[in-house]
C-alpha cells in the first residue's frame, strides 16, 4: 500500500473520550467539504470497527437490519479480493434516508422543512456498518491464519477508490483495534482533557510501536485531537498543557473540541453535529469539528506538497465515470 494513503484509524483505548464522535464527524465533514473553510469535498470510507456499533447508530443506520457487516468482511477465509463497494458498504443515498427517517422519529413525526432536508444529506460518504455480532469477533479471529491482517485484506479492493479511510475501532487495545493499525497508515489519537487520558495515551504510544516493528512500518502518527475541553475548568487546561508540552507537541492539533450538549444530543437525532448545526460561533461544537477537518485538509495537503504527492481527488473522478457511464447508457437508448 501507498504509505501516504489517508488511511486513518481513529484510536484509543480509553472509553469516553469522544473517539466515534470524532471519526464520525470528521469523516461527515471531509466529504462533505466546505468551500468557504478551504475544505474540499472528498470521496470517504467510514469504517465501524466498534461491536457496540455506534458509528452506525450516529447515522440512524437500523444495525438490526444489516445483511452484511465488516463481521462478514474479517471472517472471508477464500483468500480473494472482495467486491466491498458494491455489497458491503451503505451508500451515501441510504444514509441520507436513514438520518431522516431517524430526525423524524426523534421530532415526534414532524415534517422535514427543505432547510433540514438539505442539512440532513450526505453525497460522498461511504459507511461499512458493524454490529454486535462483531463482539465475537476477537475470539472467533485468534486461530485464523492473518487474523492481525483481515482489515487490511478486506480494504484492499477500497483503497485506490477513496480519498480518505476513517477507521473508528474500539476502546480496547485487542485484535480488532490491531487490524485497523494495521490496515492504516496514519493514528488519530482523541484525548480527553482528564488526568487519566495522560497515562492512557502513553500506553497507546508503546502499541503503535510494536505494531511498527512487527506488523506495518508505515504506521506513523497523525495527530493528536484534545476533547471534550471544559474552559473553564482548571484541569482541562493542566492537561491540554501537557500534551500539548510533550514529546508529540507538534502533532496536537491547534483546535479543542468542547464538551458540548448539541454534540452529545446530536447521536438521538440520527445525524453528527456537523450536518445538523451550522458550524457558527453560535455552534461551539460543529464549529469545533469543522475547524477539526480543516487542520486535518490542510496537514494533507501540507504533507504531499513537501513529499511531491499529487493524487487526484477521487471524488471528481467518482462523478465523472458516473457522468461518462450516464452519457453511455443514454446512447444505448437512443
Amino acid at each position: 500500500m501507498d504509505p501516504y494513503k489517508m488511511v486513518i484509524s481513529c484510536t484509543n483505548q480509553k472509553g469516553g473520550c469522544a473517539k466515534t464522535t470524532t471519526a464520525v464527524n470528521l469523516a461527515t465533514a471531509l466529504a462533505e467539504g466546505d468551500p468557504s473553510r478551504g475544505i474540499e469535498p472528498s470521496k470517504v470510507l467510514l469504517v465501524d470497527l466498534d461491536p457496540q456499533g455506534s458509528a452506525s447508530t450516529s447515522f440512524g443506520i437500523n444495525k438490526s437490519k444489516l445483511n452484511r457487516t465488516v463481521y462478514d468482511l474479517l471472517m472471508n477465509d477464500l483468500g480473494e479480493e472482495l467486491p466491498i463497494i458494491k455489497d458491503y458498504l451503505i451508500a451515501p443515498e441510504i444514509i441520507t434516508d436513514s438520518m431522516r427517517e431517524t430526525w423524524k422519529q426523534a421530532n415526534d413525526g414532524k415534517k422535514l422543512t427543505k432547510a433540514r432536508k438539505k442539512s440532513l444529506k450526505v453525497e460522498n460518504l461511504w459507511l461499512l456498518p458493524s454490529n454486535i455480532q462483531l463482539s465475537g469477533a476477537e475470539i472467533e479471529l485468534a486461530t485464523r491464519i492473518g487474523r492481525e491482517t483481515r482489515l487490511k485484506e478486506g480494504l484492499a479492493s477500497a483503497i485506490n477508490e477513496f480519498d480518505y479511510i476513517i477507521i473508528d475501532t474500539p476502546p480496547s487495545l485487542g485484535l480488532l483495534t490491531i487490524n485497523a493499525l494495521a490496515a492504516s497508515n496514519w493514528v488519530m489519537i482523541p484525548v480527553q482533557t482528564e488526568w487519566y487520558a495522560l497515562e492512557g495515551m502513553s500506553q497507546l504510544i508503546n502499541s503503535i510501536k510494536l505494531v511498527q516493528m512487527r506488523i506495518n512500518p508505515n504506521l506513523k502518527l497523525f495527530g493528536i485531537a484534545l476533547t471534550m475541553f471544559q474552559k473553564n475548568n482548571k484541569l482541562s487546561k493542566i492537561v491540554s498543557e501537557e500534551v500539548r508540552g510533550s514529546a508529540f507537541h507538534k502533532q496536537v492539533f491547534s483546535t479543542m473540541i468542547p464538551r458540548n450538549t448539541n454534540i452529545a444530543e446530536a447521536p438521538m437525532e440520527g445525524a453528527p453535529v456537523v450536518l445538523l448545526k451550522k458550524g457558527t460561533r453560535h455552534n461551539k461544537g460543529s464549529q469545533a469539528y469543522w475547524s477539526l477537518a480543516k487542520e486535518v485538509s490542510d496537514r494533507v495537503k501540507k504533507m504531499r506538497h513537501k513529499y511531491g504527492i499529487y493524487e487526484k481527488n477521487h471524488l471528481k473522478m467518482h462523478k465523472l465515470n458516473q457522468s461518462n457511464e450516464d452519457d453511455d447508457f443514454s446512447e444505448q437508448l437512443e
